[in-house]
């Protein structure tokens, strides 16, 4: 699926841990900047709730997200018809996340947009005037 792309670390490429360090803070200032996106990615490939979805993108990209980072994101989403919630068979505590169908095609542009422009920052970066 196009969108927002699994790291894929190679430790061998950087000097040092202190290299890994910033590397890290780097991705962890990108995630938290633009959450609705990755929150958004996770949810594209199946509904899940909150936690799971702060699990998931700590899992892909050992960013931690707060609870109060990703739970106004999905309020939000929810309040916009992006998504909808529905609470889970027996626990009218843990809601599942959805996202509308006819929201699929705007979400995946926005994150193709996304990754566009992080393409093109990093363009700018790497070339050499």
């Amino acid at each position: 699926m196009p969108g927002v792309r699994e790291i894929e670390f190679n430790l061998d490429v950087l000097e040092d841990i202190s290299e890994y360090e910033e590397y890290n803070k780097f991705v962890d200032t990108i995630v938290k900047a633009n959450g609705e996106i990755f929150v958004l990615h996770v949810l594209s490939n199946k509904p899940m709730c909150g936690y799971n979805v702060i699990k998931e993108i700590f899992l892909k990209l050992n960013v931690l997200l707060s609870q109060g980072n990703v739970y106004p994101i999905l309020h939000s989403l929810e309040e916009e018809g992006i998504l909808r919630v529905e609470f889970t068979k027996g626990n009218m505590r843990s809601k599942l996340y959805f996202i509308v169908p006819e929201q699929r095609e705007p979400i995946q542009k926005k994150i193709d947009l996304f990754v566009k422009a992080m393409d093109d920052v990093a363009h700018m970066i790497t070339t050499k005037t």
